[in-house]
């Protein structure tokens, strides 16, 4: 029982931490896609 909450906890303590990375990634990219709008617009 121990073990088997143990290897549960560690499996979603990993998914939480990919779901987290996968989250930030976009963020970032939509921020990189407006900052460049952003120029673009500026440029004109």
């Amino acid at each position: 029982m121990n073990l088997q909450l143990k290897i549960i906890l560690i499996t979603m303590f990993f998914v939480i931490l990919i779901s987290l990375q996968f989250t930030l990634n976009k963020i970032l990219l939509t921020l990189k896609e407006i900052k460049a709008i952003l120029l673009v617009k500026k440029d004109r």
